[in-house]
């Protein structure tokens, strides 16, 4: 299978970020509050740090956008990530807490979002099987964080760090040796790219049901540590819990690829959306720490649906040229923009109401990004399948897969030119997978160097 290869090149890269993911996900709001932090002051600083992510992640896309074969700017992410690390580290419960937070957010916005959209390019067609690659990231994950957990029982909270700074900067490093993108459009100017991509219909919609749905995994997520704590958990219990939840990631990112073919896409991040609104009921329900361990298997599988789902979403409908900063524009607001309302409303609730009071509200919340991903993207559940094929087989080449791949000069690939309608062409890349932006569809004919 073309591209095999290649896309093994990424599998170290993901294991050593998530790595770093494993200590800094379970157990960064613990260290804060070992530093004396309150609660609404942790979903406060939790919110800042978001705020930072949603306008970062996007320019780091921009700029890779512009320079897609960059051997520079994955290791800058990750150093960048390591430097506000090591400041967290060393700095404790002082304003410059603030700073480095900044600085380590700034670095992670851009280092999985550009390792993704590399990988998809990879992928080729099939982006589907991006999924593979990053459950690769999960299994490291789940071996990390009950691991971290016991390092931080015994050498306490600050020890995460130990972890996180190394394991963020070696992974930067070592995510410049995957393949850097060769079939990148120019986009026009970097700073009209986001634009583009917000007012690009099925990504626009999608976004906002993702922002109300990860706005309540938020909720729920940051201060699920203080809260298993709260019923008498130990740190290592703590680290379990993260590890069970990312269980079911590992099989069902790995098996996606198949899952898409068989039920589509669209249908399993609607699935995803509703797993997880489900599995939150029990955390209001249950006290007992065991059970609600238990019970956070489930979040994996709907996280995985989510996170491969949105990915593979994304990529097939982002406008030609932008497919770096639709990433990061979707990694910004699934990650950073929801956490900012997440842990910044469910800090204050928290507050007011106890932790088990504020999930109660996110339940609510999180059927109602249910909802919203259901608008998103039910227009599209068939839409490949209820295309005949062939319909579009004497205007286009079914060999031609994307943008830039050359002509083959046995045959003609375009018997006709002006017999060929705008939609016709876009619904026949559609057919094979391949992004379309009916906004810069240019007619074969005017193409002079062979190449479409």
């Amino acid at each position: 299978m073309p591209g095999v290869e290649s896309l093994r090149r990424a599998v170290l890269p993901y294991i050593v970020v998530f790595i770093a993911v494993s200590a800094w996900s379970p157990y960064l709001s613990l260290y804060y509050q070992s530093l004396g932090i309150s609660l609404a002051l942790i979903g406060a600083l939790m919110a800042f740090t978001s705020c930072v992510a949603i306008l970062t992640a996007p320019i780091w896309g921009v700029v890779h956008d512009q320079y897609p074969r960059s051997l520079v700017l994955l290791p800058l992410a990750g150093l960048l990530a390591g430097l506000g690390g090591f400041g967290l580290f060393t700095v404790g419960a002082s304003p410059l807490v603030v700073l480095f937070a900044a600085i380590y957010a700034t670095g992670t916005s851009g280092l999985t979002p550009m390792m993704d959209v590399r990988v998809l390019e990879m992928a080729g067609a099939d982006r589907s099987r991006y999924g593979r690659i990053r459950a690769c990231g999960s299994a490291s994950f789940i071996v990390g964080a009950p691991l971290v957990g016991l390092l931080k029982d015994h050498q306490g909270p600050a020890s995460i760090f130990w972890v996180i700074i190394p394991a963020i900067a070696i992974g930067g490093l070592l995510a410049a040796t995957i393949p850097g993108r060769t079939r990148v459009v120019p986009a026009g100017s970097m700073f009209r790219a986001p634009g583009r991509v917000l007012r690009h219909g099925p990504i626009a919609v999608l976004l906002v049901g993702y922002l109300i749905c990860f706005a309540a995994i938020s909720a729920q997520s940051v201060f699920f540590g203080p809260y298993l704590r709260s019923l008498g958990a130990s740190n290592e219990l703590v680290g379990w819990a993260a590890s069970i939840n990312a269980l079911l990631e590992v099989p069902i990112m790995f098996f996606f690829p198949r899952l898409a073919r068989r039920v589509g896409v669209e249908r399993l991040i609607l699935l995803g959306a509703l797993i997880v609104a489900v599995r939150q009921i029990a955390n209001v329900t249950f006290t007992d720490p065991d059970i609600l361990i238990g019970c956070a298997i489930l979040q994996g599988a709907g996280y995985a649906l989510l996170v491969v789902g949105g990915v593979t979403f994304v990529s097939r409908h982002a406008p030609k040229g932008a497919a770096a900063t639709a990433q990061g524009l979707l990694n910004g607001v699934a990650f950073s923009l929801a956490a900012i309302v997440g842990a910044g409303a469910g800090g204050q609730l928290a507050s007011l109401l106890a932790i088990r009071g504020m999930y109660a509200v996110s339940v609510a919340v999180g059927f109602v990004g249910v909802a919203a991903i259901a608008v998103a993207v039910l227009p599209y559940i068939g839409s490949r399948e209820d295309e005949p094929a062939g319909s579009v087989a004497q205007a286009v080449n079914p060999g031609v897969d994307g943008v830039g791949d050359p002509l083959r000069s046995g045959g003609a690939e375009v018997e006709t030119v002006d017999g060929v309608g705008r939609d016709e062409y876009a619904a026949g890349r559609r057919q094979r997978r391949v992004d379309v932006d009916h906004h810069d569809l240019v007619d074969v004919g005017q193409m002079d160097d062979g190449r479409v």
